[in-house]
């Protein structure tokens, strides 16, 4: 038995992890005293960057207000795969469906001097 559609799910796994690999920290909110930063999980590396966004903003000093996760939305995924039998007169299709909620990480924060 032979698998058909592996390229189709290798390409579903890759732009998955282009869609999560790749994000980086940016601004969800700018105000004249502060803001808010996205980051797509709370880690050392994604928090320097979200560091320096605030830094960018506030060159004087920033105080963080607020972190908290937040939903983004939802990701659904499909598999499907046929096999066939020796003979190649019978085929079975199989679909494997799976959904997460996906989200990212928020920090609020507000300059400790006027800019």
């Amino acid at each position: 038995m032979r698998p058909v559609g592996r390229l189709g799910q290798l390409a579903v796994a890759a732009s998955v992890l282009i869609a999560t690999g790749c994000a980086t920290a940016r601004y969800v909110v700018v105000e004249p005293g502060g803001g808010a930063v996205a980051i797509p999980r709370d880690t050392p590396e994604n928090r320097e960057k979200a560091a320096a966004l605030m830094a960018q903003r506030c060159p004087g000093g920033y105080e963080i207000l607020r972190e908290e996760e937040v939903v983004t939305g939802s990701e659904v995924t499909k598999e499907t795969s046929t096999e066939f039998d020796r003979k190649a007169t019978e085929a079975r299709t199989t679909e494997r469906v799976s959904s997460r909620t996906r989200t990212e990480w928020r920090i609020s924060f507000r300059c400790t001097a006027p800019r």
